[in-house]
């Protein structure tokens, strides 16, 4: 017997509405490497004692602007004596990269999309300048968590919000939201000469016509489209494409900013006497990316710099930028990584390399490869030997470690293959209401910062 198209679809959407309910699922250990033999967040704080520890937090694909680590704040606060947070995200301090092409008044790269340029003037490419928002959480207990949200979704908005969802909108149907979103009111930032808290993209005339047209496309197919290619994949594609180095430099100011901020909420340079010197008060940071984001961690490195003399400590003109020392300060104090979703597997289909080349593709024709995400990810694991071996530090704990939570449901999620010199862990867990037929894809993507379950295990309960 079978069911009528309409009853079908009924029951798909159905599904979809149920999955947004919050799961309660075990967790399931699938290696190579073993969630008890790994490192948590509470054996750090605990080890930290009265020390600080700093978190990075990297969103991923699909931001829909500050304040992504928010639900993860309120998550960990939770379990930190004394926590208290406030109703609305309120930063410490917010900080702008401001080198080189981001400096304020920069003209914008001459990037260019079907032959228009992506920014056509200095406002709207200041308006696109990644930033960091420091938050400090306190517990009675011990040291302070600093958590550094590392916001790089501007870099994307301008392309996504006059290219993509117009376009969308004349195909499949409008998505109102996003229209919304892209129309939002130009908002100085009153503390930072020359940046901004929103920008419109789109005017609210273009938004008004938008939202007028059809909808085309079947309600599901089409909200899937908008929320998961539109908005979502497509930062992708800007980050291993063309774009890539505006990407990279963009995380590399951010780390400056992040190694130069303190738990007291006052910025320093001492870090870089103490990369040079190996000498100074430990700090430790722990890095919590989402899908994309982990791309983007890992993609600070540069790799052709990192030789012997630099893992030794050794400093020599420009091998050594302010941008590659703080990479190397960050990730060589960082023991832990957590994945919430990741693409290695999908990214790297992107980078694939030939070191010596077949007869039929000549030397002379083979393109200059780009670092592969998970050779970067082996030169963190050696940095970070290098570090335990100068600081004595024995424990396994202190040993490079990737565990990488997934929900089997989320389509935007793969799994982490080994990778040498790091141990590797792959978590897997349920974000939303499982159902044998369909689960929601967003819930399934998103849901990891607010999943108890989760939590639990970062918590080390």
């Amino acid at each position: 017997m079978f069911l009528h198209a309409s009853t079908v679809f009924v029951a798909l959407s159905l599904i979809a509405v149920l999955g947004t309910f919050q799961a309660e699922g075990k967790v399931v250990d699938d290696g190579p490497q073993h969630l008890s033999d790994m490192s948590s967040i509470g054996q750090s704080l605990h080890s930290a004692e009265q020390r600080p520890v700093h978190i990075l937090y990297v969103h991923g694909m699909d931001a829909l602007g500050a304040g992504d680590s928010w639900t993860f704040q309120r998550g960990i606060c939770g379990f930190l004596e004394g926590c208290q947070m406030p109703d609305t995200p309120v930063p410490v301090e917010r900080e702008y990269v401001d080198r080189g092409i981001f400096q304020i008044g920069a003209n914008p790269p001459g990037f260019e999309y079907m032959g228009t340029p992506i920014w056509s003037s200095a406002t709207e490419w200041s308006a696109s300048v990644p930033f960091v928002d420091h938050y400090l959480l306190k517990r009675s207990d011990g040291g302070p968590v600093v958590v550094d949200e590392i916001n790089w979704w501007p870099l994307v908005f301008p392309l996504k919000c006059r290219n993509i969802i117009p376009g969308e909108a004349q195909l499949a149907g409008p998505d109102s939201a996003l229209l919304e979103l892209c129309a939002k009111q130009t908002q100085v930032d009153a503390q930072h000469a020359g940046r901004f808290k929103s920008y419109q993209w789109v005017t609210p005339e273009d938004v008004a016509k938008l939202k007028s047209l059809p909808r085309r496309g079947a309600w599901l197919n089409r909200s899937l489209k908008n929320s998961i290619l539109d908005w979502g994949v497509s930062d992708a594609f800007l980050a291993v494409g063309s774009m890539r180095d505006v990407f990279r430099e963009g995380m590399r100011q951010l780390f400056v900013k992040s190694a130069g901020f303190r738990a007291n909420g006052t910025k320093t340079s001492e870090w870089q006497q103490e990369l040079k010197s190996r000498q100074g008060t430990d700090r430790e940071f722990i890095v919590v990316s989402h899908s994309l984001g982990s791309y983007l961690v890992f993609s600070t490195l540069n790799i052709g710099q990192l030789d012997d003399s630099m893992l030794n400590g050794q400093t020599s003109g420009q091998t050594n930028s302010i941008e590659d020392d703080a990479a190397r300060y960050i990730l060589e104090r960082t023991s832990l990584v957590y994945f919430f979703a990741n693409q290695v597997a999908l990214l790297e289909l992107a980078n694939e390399e030939m070191p010596n080349p077949v007869s039929a593709v000549s030397a002379q024709a083979q393109p200059q490869a780009v670092t592969t995400l998970s050779k970067r990810m082996a030169v963190w694991g050696r940095l970070r030997e290098e570090y335990r071996r100068g600081r004595n530090l024995t424990e396994q704990s202190a040993a490079p470690q990737i565990i990488a939570w997934s929900d089997p449901s989320d389509l935007l999620t793969w799994h982490v293959p080994a990778i040498a010199g790091i141990n590797v862990d792959n978590v897997y867990v349920r974000n939303s209401w499982w159902h044998w037929l369909a689960a929601s894809p967003t819930k399934a993507h998103v849901g990891y910062a607010g999943n108890k379950t989760v939590l639990n295990v970062m918590m080390g309960r």
